[in-house]
């Protein structure tokens, strides 16, 4: 993943990328999506993709935090490298919303589909993007307020897959950001385990030392932390101390930026 600034109102690259949908002839009221790979391709996108789906579907199902999020109406998007959606997680509240706009699996979400989105930016310049309401091209994104961010295969130097959270008329932005960096960092640790690699921070890090500096990042408490992981509060307490030595942080807010800065000096 690209750790430069993050594509969000007033850059250039939103600017340029306006442009780019109106040569295009996208209509801006558009309210509704109308391009989707057929069920043949789809089905095979998600199976290539499959390892990727299984690690994103079990990381929110799981969690309370992540689960709180989807009964507060936010929702994940998991697209592959070409921009077409192999997976959407999301509440039932949102189930009639979705079908009005026909939005599903399988649509596509390139600039030249729906114009100018947070995943065809991530797309394009290959690092996050956030936008807010009206910020995107057409009407139908009018209500969504989006931060979407490329997954890197880091041994076989790709982009596999771009990831998106959203909500509907909830301006969150600086939160979703965080967790989105930090399940994307997930993921594409997971993936480097799948190939039976890991880097200099793994090896230095137990698995429970890492869920708990996710949960941090995540911005989730001490008293979640504790119920997620099913740890006493001094038991927590040694942890986090311990992880403060190892990356010599005073606080726990100096110690995720430490651990971010240790991961992603890798690339």
């Amino acid at each position: 993943m690209n750790n430069e600034a993050v594509i969000k109102r007033g850059c250039n690259e939103l600017i340029f990328s306006y442009g780019e949908s109106l040569l295009m002839n996208i209509k801006p009221d558009k309210k509704s999506f109308n391009m989707k790979i057929d069920k043949e391709e789809l089905i095979r996108s998600k199976k290539e993709n499959s390892y990727l789906i299984s690690l994103l579907d079990n990381l929110i199902r799981k969690s309370t935090r992540y689960k709180f999020l989807l009964a507060n109406g936010y929702f994940f998007i998991l697209c592959d490298k070409n921009g077409y959606i192999i997976k959407l997680i999301y509440d039932n509240q949102l189930i009639d919303y979705f079908n009005e706009l026909h939005f599903s699996e399988g649509n596509s979400l390139r600039i030249e589909d729906c114009g100018v989105n947070a995943i065809n930016l991530a797309m394009k310049y290959k690092k996050q993007a956030e936008l807010c309401g009206k910020d995107h091209y057409c009407d139908l994104f009018r209500d969504w307020y989006c931060t979407a961010i490329p997954i890197f295969d880091s041994l076989n130097v790709e982009t596999i897959a771009y990831l998106d959270i959203s909500c509907i008329n909830i301006s969150s932005i600086k939160e979703q950001s965080i967790m989105l960096k930090n399940i994307a960092m997930y993921i594409e640790e997971m993936i480097l385990y799948k190939y039976g690699k890991c880097c200099a921070i793994d090896k230095r890090l137990s698995l429970t030392e890492k869920s708990i500096l996710s949960f941090l990042a995540c911005g989730m408490d001490k008293k979640e932390i504790m119920y997620e992981i099913n740890i006493s509060e001094t038991t927590l307490r040694r942890y986090i101390n311990k992880l403060k030595f190892k990356f010599k942080a005073k606080n726990d807010i100096t110690l995720v930026l430490k651990c971010y800065r240790c991961w992603y000096n890798r690339y």
